[in-house]
Order: structure tokens, then C-alpha cells, then sequence
């Protein structure tokens, strides 16, 4: 509880004592009492306190009475006032705030007046010293449940790993964690707004809960602090409004913490409205004004905010490994195609045609942009193939094509190196083995090669048999067709030429719209070239994993 709420209940309750001691009096003795202060003359102070027991009269005290000496004393007084009356005062004030409750008696009660009034002070006192308690109780059982509310909310944070996946964005993981945390911190609305890192410009990108408060109001308050370093939460109730949130149209308290992390700010958190809990019982929790954010909420937004922030760094480090990485592949794929013109578009057409087959074949997604991208890396090994080789434009000799039979491997070692990559690896190495175990580099056999090296040789030869070379032309699509079905069983996997010939006019679309662009450079290519977006994701996926 705020200190300033505190002193409200503490108010209520100073001014409730002399009303609950005073009934207590009336009933015991019949006779009505009355407050009496120092604030001006004794009969003008006099304040009459009702009772539907004890018909009410007004009080006259004599001129004579010593009401000073009535206000100083510790302890209940009997003075008498005529042979059948006495006045009884009963000091309830303090040395700050002095008051006493005075009735007249009959001064036949005199003696036992003052022993009945301490116990009628002294009982009140043991019931307002066990609500005192009862209070405190429950206070603590509030903040108990306060801090399992915390506690769960934030397990729950911790067992939900996947919310923190890089392709869940700031608005992603907000939708899940904000609604529940509304509940727990008992508040109208929770929004978050994203900053732009590039401009600073903050927009409003999420909100959880239900509010009368408009999303412009609410960006005129975080524009207030666009242009501020603000590292603590920002807390403001309903008595501490400045004069630049006073105009903000249905704000009666609020809270803001910036989304930062080493003075890079991501965004902002921003709660609205303190509710009424739903066991409130108090004063403070049940009155709207003196609803007000503390130290508990102030501290668990800011928590969220921190586990935000903590994502939004992941999320940057991430975007730039993987700028670097498509970085690599985009040289890499470059160069092979830069060392031999003939073959310029061959890694695209296999990486396309793989991921068709791919795809017919049943695979998951995250599977199908692995084939792409082992087939876009394919070829990588020719980078050590000699130019006077790779390029020669007759037929190779013996030797000659022993030192390209050596490029899988050559490729291998080259990418062996980037753990990025290494779910490439199979394609990149066993695209030449043979169903017989007839192929290289190592003769492997059957279902020993890796499915997608097998998806990839058919891939790559069909391609390599419909190209045209220096010393050959291309081959027509019905005698490729043919050779890859006569070869099913014995160089090529039968399942695979099956889902070859299940989407033969795909596959060879896929050929002629590429051959239609032979000297397009893929450095060459606009930002939203289809195939760069496909190696975007298939990055973005296999970095993820």
C-alpha cells in the first residue's frame, strides 16, 4: 500500500473513532454525547453526534467548566454541574489533534461513570487493535497472493520457450503475455508501441485489455518522453498528474517502461487504470480516486519489459547473423556462376527443381527449403576445378573429369566449416551417387545416400542432359524424360523418378522460364527477386532450428 493511501485510511478511521466510542457511550448510559474541539467557543465547537437509541439533545456546558483542562487529560473525568448533574469527558484526541466526547450524566452515576467509561475506551480499543490486525492479515495475504500471481506469471513466461523464437516478433510474443499480465496487475489496458531503430519513431502495435482511453491519446503521452533517456518505470496516479498529462482524455493513473537494452530502446509498455480487485475490501481498492499503480506493478511491467527488450536484442543479433549468411551463400553462388557461363543458372534450376520434388514427396517445410538451398550450394566444389577444365570446350579426358569428380568433396570441406550451413552437407556431397552404388565420391548404395543427395541427382542431371554445352546441344525434354525413367532402379531412386514424372511439365517450366535470362547475374537481381526471398527464409528457418 502507497503511503499516500495509507494516510487516507488512516484519516477515515481517526474520524470514524469518536462516532464508534461515542454510540457505544450513549447506549451504557443513555444519554447522548457530544464531540468538543478547541475551534473557537465551547458551544460553537460542540458537534453533535446522532443515535437512533437516545433522543438527542444539545449540550450546554457551563461557563465555568475548564475546557482546556478537559482537552489535556489522559484519563475520563466526572465534573458536577448541579446537585443532580455531572458532566462525564472521555479524551479520545491526541497531543496533535485534541478532542474529547462529553455527555451529562446523572450524579448519581458519578462513581461508577469513569470505571464503566475506561472499559468502555479499553474495549474499543482491543477491537480496533484485533480489525487492526485482521487487516494486516489480510493485507499480507493480498501481497501473498500478489507474488504467486507474479510467480506464475512469470513460469509461465519460462515454460513457453517457443514464444521466444526468432520468427515471433515484439506484437507475436505481446498477444500472449500482456492479456494474462492485465489480469494479474488488475488494470484497464496494457499497450505496447514499437520504435523504429532507424528513425526513433514509436508506433502503437499491440493492445491488451479494454479501455475508453484512445490510441492518440495514449500516443500523446509516449510522445512526452520520444526524446528522453528514461531507465526506471515512469508512474503517475491520480494526485500526482502533471500539468502536461492533466489533458489526457480518460488517464486517472498510469504507467511507462521503455523496451532498452544498453540505451538502444525497442519500444515502450505503457499500463492504464488501476481496477478494483475483485476480493477488494478496502477502502483504497473500492474508492476510483485513490486507485493507484505502486511498486508491485511499476516493478512486474517493467519485468515484462525487460524479457521484451531481452528478445528484441536476440532478435537484432540474429537478423545480423543471418544478413551475414545469406551474405555468404550470395557470393558463393556468384562465383560458381561467374567461373562457368554455360552453366549460369544451373544451381537455381536444381535448388527449384529439388524443392518441387521435395514437395512431392511429402516433405515438411523446413525440409524443402533445406533441399533448395543444398541444391542453390550444389556445385560449390567447382571453385577448385580448374578454369582450362571447367571451361574447356570440347569433351574432358580421363583425367580431366577424375579432377571434376572431385567437387563434392571439394564443396564439402568448403562448407564444413559454417555450422549455419551444415544441414546442406548431404546434398552438397552425395548429389553423384548412384542407386547401384556405382557414383562418387564414396559408392554409396541404395537407401545409404542420404534422401536429399538422391533428390538432387535427379535434379541435376535432368538439367545437365536438357543444357546445352560447348560441345553438345541440350537434349529434348522427351529423350531426358526417357533416360531418367530407363535409369530408374540402377542410377536414380525409383520413388524419385516416379514424383519426377508426376510433375514433369512443372519441372521443365521451371528450365525455360530460367533459360530465358542466361547472362542474368544473381547479384544482378532486385530486392524482391523470388529467389532471394527463398534464401531469406530458408536461412531465417535453418538458423532458428
Amino acid at each position: 500500500m502507497s503511503e499516500h493511501r495509507a494516510q487516507r485510511l488512516l484519516e477515515t478511521r481517526h474520524r470514524q473513532r469518536p462516532q464508534e466510542v461515542a454510540e457505544i457511550l450513549q447506549k451504557h448510559f443513555g444519554t447522548p454525547f457530544h464531540l468538543v474541539t478547541q475551534q473557537g467557543s465551547v458551544r460553537l465547537s460542540v458537534s453533535s453526534l446522532q443515535t437512533d437509541q437516545v433522543e438527542h439533545t444539545h449540550l450546554s456546558l457551563p461557563e465555568t467548566l475548564q475546557v482546556d483542562a478537559l482537552l489535556a487529560a489522559q484519563e475520563p473525568s466526572v465534573q458536577a454541574i448541579s446537585a443532580e448533574k455531572a458532566v462525564l469527558a472521555v479524551p479520545l484526541g491526541n497531543r496533535i489533534t485534541p478532542f474529547v466526547l462529553c455527555g451529562i450524566i446523572d450524579a448519581s452515576d458519578a462513581n461508577l461513570s469513569i470505571p464503566l467509561a475506561n472499559m468502555v475506551v479499553e474495549n474499543w480499543k482491543c477491537k480496533q487493535e484485533i480489525a487492526s490486525r485482521d487487516s494486516q492479515l489480510d493485507q499480507y495475504a493480498s501481497q501473498v497472493t500478489r507474488d504467486f500471481e507474479e510467480l506464475s506469471w512469470l513460469r509461465s513466461l519460462a515454460e513457453r520457450p517457443e514464444l521466444w523464437h526468432p520468427q515471433n516478433d515484439l506484437k507475436n510474443i505481446a498477444s500472449v503475455i500482456l492479456p494474462p499480465l492485465c489480469d494479474v496487475l488488475s488494470v484497464e489496458a496494457i499497450f505496447l508501441f514499437v520504435t523504429d531503430t532507424q528513425t526513433g519513431a514509436d508506433t502503437l502495435a499491440f493492445r491488451a485489455g479494454e479501455t475508453e482511453v484512445h490510441d492518440h491519446t495514449m500516443m500523446q503521452l509516449v510522445g512526452q518522453f520520444a526524446d528522453q533517456i528514461v531507465e526506471q518505470p515512469v508512474v503517475r496516479n491520480s494526485n500526482s498528474l502533471h500539468r502536461g498529462w492533466q489533458n489526457l482524455e480518460g488517464i486517472r493513473s498510469c504507467a511507462l517502461v521503455p523496451i532498452a537494452n544498453n540505451a538502444q530502446r525497442f519500444g515502450w509498455l505503457v499500463m492504464v487504470n488501476k481496477l478494483a480487485r475483485p476480493d477488494a475490501d478496502c477502502l483504497a481498492d473500492l474508492s476510483p480516486q485513490l486507485r493507484e499503480f505502486g511498486t508491485f506493478e511499476a516493478g512486474l511491467l517493467q519485468s515484462a519489459g525487460l524479457n521484451l527488450a531481452a528478445h528484441a536484442s536476440n532478435l537484432q543479433s540474429f537478423r545480423q547473423i543471418e544478413d551475414l549468411v545469406v551474405g555468404v551463400i550470395r557470393a558463393m553462388i556468384n562465383s560458381i556462376d561467374a567461373k562457368d557461363a554455360y552453366t549460369r543458372g544451373h544451381s537455381d534450376r536444381v535448388a527449384a527443381m529439388g524443392r518441387t520434388l521435395a514437395a512431392k514427396l511429402g516433405l515438411d517445410p523446413q525440409e524443402q527449403h533445406n533441399v533448395y538451398m543444398s541444391g542453390l550450394l550444389h556445385d560449390i566444389g567447382k571453385i577448385g576445378v580448374p578454369d582450362s577444365v571447367l571451361g574447356k570446350p570440347t569433351r574432358l579426358s580421363e583425367e580431366e573429369f577424375a579432377i571434376v569428380q572431385r567437387h563434392p568433396e571439394i564443396g564439402y570441406s568448403i562448407l564444413k566449416h559454417l555450422k549455419q550451413l551444415d544441414f546442406v552437407l548431404p546434398g552438397v556431397l552425395h548429389h553423384h551417387e548412384c542407386f547401384d552404388g556405382s557414383g562418387y565420391p564414396h559408392g554409396l548404395a541404395g537407401e545409404e545416400i542420404p534422401l536429399m543427395g538422391r533428390i538432387l541427382a535427379v535434379a541435376d542431371a535432368y538439367d545437365a542432359m536438357t543444357s546445352t554445352r560447348p560441345y553438345r546441344n541440350g537434349m529434348p525434354r522427351a529423350k531426358a524424360e526417357a533416360i531418367l525413367r530407363a535409369g530408374a532402379g540402377e542410377q536414380w531412386d525409383n520413388q524419385i523418378i516416379d514424383a519426377f514424372m508426376q510433375c514433369a511439365d512443372e519441372m521443365y517450366g521451371i528450365c525455360q522460364v530460367n533459360r530465358q535470362h542466361p547472362t542474368l547475374l544473381l547479384n544482378d537481381r532486385p530486392s524482391n527477386d523470388p529467389a532471394w526471398d527463398e534464401i531469406d527464409v530458408a536461412v531465417n528457418l535453418s538458423l532458428s532450428k
